[in-house]
């Protein structure tokens, strides 16, 4: 009976939230800005799921290792090789449970950032080639007509306008 009524009462929550959403049409929304958000902000968040994402992995990872490393430590007995997955009372004190989660936060903060300078670096390293690769194929050729120069580019409009340029008086 206790499930009917909190099934019941569930829907009546859904139900009644429902009927004050506001309509929003496809025509009221907005269309998605890339150049709304900074990068600095993409690359946070990027590291933010990157730790987050590897945080349960890194925990697997160093609980068997410390029940490995204890189980080698005492020269295979049995007794110090504790299973994370065991659902019996042999498990972990809560002294070495902290000391693996602070340990596989550290790992996963460390991997985020990791991930995060590798992504700086080389986002820095493909813009400076660009900029190298632009700046090369400028050439100038100054023609003598008479009192007026005039200039012959070599290469596409694009190839010699730097950032956000979209066109140039020479």
């Amino acid at each position: 009976m206790k499930k009917f009524w909190a099934a019941f009462f569930a829907f009546l929550t859904i139900a009644s939230f429902s009927t004050f959403a506001d309509d929003l049409t496809i025509s009221d929304a907005e269309p998605y800005d890339t150049k709304a958000i900074p990068q600095w902000v993409k690359d946070v968040r990027r590291g933010e799921i990157i730790t987050l994402g590897s945080w349960p992995f890194t925990t697997l990872l160093v609980s068997l290792s410390y029940s490995m490393g204890m189980f080698a430590a005492h020269n295979g007995d049995s007794a110090y090789f504790r299973n994370p997955f065991s659902s019996s009372g042999d498990g972990y004190t809560y002294s070495e449970i902290k000391g693996i989660l602070l340990t596989s936060a550290a790992i996963s903060v460390g991997i985020g950032v990791t991930d995060l300078i590798v992504n700086i670096i080389k986002r820095e390293k493909a813009k400076k080639k660009k900029n190298a690769e632009q700046l090369k194929n400028i050439v100038i050729t100054p023609l003598e007509s008479g009192n007026d120069r005039t200039f012959i580019f070599e290469g596409s409009k694009k190839e010699y306008l730097i950032g956000d340029l979209e066109s140039a008086v020479f």
